[in-house]
């Protein structure tokens, strides 16, 4: 693709995804009214990144911590949009996403409930987390949310809004390949590796209650989140939003930012050994496994996981069901407040 007809692209099919996540329409349009090749995409998202940080700056001057707190989010959140496929200059992107981290993280504390750095022990480092509990006299049922190829634990925080509301704890993560740990560990198949570690981790808390975790995925997270189900016996539920069963059968068919990302993020050095990666993330040896509770949710016009994905897995794994929304997109972003709401329901009643 050339340069122009990539930010195309996006202008056409990440407006719904950007909104739902916490960026207002006005900050899409304004920015994406300043890009005009793929060279400027980080560099401008900055841009309007920094906006906010002025304001959150200013409010803090002024003693107003809760506006101070939402624009160092939504700054955050835009310095994510700058990173989170940008893989051509890797010095700018490593730059963005440190200031995502460092964003989110001085607003985090005027979230409510607000949310609390975690560091999860894992094969011989930590991995960064977020947890929120919600207030009660008894000790809730926690879910673990998975990010996927391009998003991480400060973008999952709109949908975490869904599953706190409705009285479930949550804890967002950066796995391998993922937000912080994307520099160090690369993508990691098996993913109830980290799944595992989460659950060690919630066994040591008393404010949850570890014999109730769900598992929440997203794109890739929603791969990730079947494989916790089929091999991690203390997640008792689980939604797999938009994931892929075998990925690597749609590759060529896949936008050319994702297959760049994806090599980066899974340490190939060229595009063939990344296809070569990307066939070993499967659930071939998982569908079956899943008995415990499996909400698959798809989008009928997904055009980075075809629904197809969706319902092989759903036809392989006994405690499937199915959600498909014929007009739904990617991650049913445009129909947010539905799919959110269904899913989140769902794993009340479960857990």
């Amino acid at each position: 693709m050339a340069e122009d007809e990539r930010v195309q692209a996006a202008n056409a099919h990440w407006a719904a995804r950007f909104i739902a996540n916490g960026t207002s329409y006005s900050d899409f349009q304004a920015t994406m009214a300043r890009i005009t090749i793929w060279d400027d995409w980080c560099r401008e998202w900055g841009r309007t990144a920094r906006y906010y940080e002025g304001l959150a700056e200013a409010a803090e001057a002024g003693g107003h911590t809760v506006t101070a707190g939402e624009a160092w989010r939504r700054a955050a959140l835009c310095w994510h949009w700058g990173k989170f496929v940008f893989v051509d200059d890797l010095a700018q992107q490593r730059a963005a996403h440190d200031r995502t981290v460092a964003c989110f993280r001085r607003g985090a504390g005027t979230l409510t409930p607000p949310a609390q750095p975690a560091r999860i022990p894992y094969e011989g480092t930590t991995l960064a987390a977020y947890l929120r509990v919600p207030a009660g006299p008894t000790r809730p049922p926690v879910v673990l949310m998975m990010p996927g190829l391009d998003s991480v634990k400060e973008e999952l925080q709109a949908t975490a809004e869904y599953l706190l509301a409705r009285g479930l704890a949550v804890i967002a993560i950066d796995g391998p390949g993922q937000g912080e740990a994307e520099y160090e560990l690369p993508i990691e198949p098996a993913y109830e590796r980290v799944a595992s570690a989460v659950a060690d981790h919630l066994a040591g808390r008393d404010d949850v209650d570890p014999d109730r975790i769900g598992g929440f995925g997203v794109s890739l997270g929603g791969y990730y989140a079947a494989r916790a189900a089929a091999f991690e016996p203390r997640i008792k539920a689980a939604v797999s939003l938009a994931g892929p069963y075998q990925w690597s059968t749609d590759w060529d068919i896949l936008p050319p930012q994702t297959r760049a990302t994806f090599q980066r993020r899974s340490g190939a050095k060229t595009e063939a050994e990344a296809r070569e990666k990307l066939s070993e993330l499967t659930l071939a040896d998982a569908a079956f496994r899943i008995t415990s509770p499996l909400l698959v949710a798809a989008g009928g016009r997904d055009r980075l996981v075809p629904a197809r994905q969706a319902e092989r897995l759903a036809r392989e794994a006994p405690g499937a069901e199915l959600m498909l929304d014929p007009d739904g997109t990617h991650g049913l972003t445009n129909h947010a407040f539905e799919s959110r709401s269904k899913m989140a329901d769902w794993l009340a009643a479960r857990l």
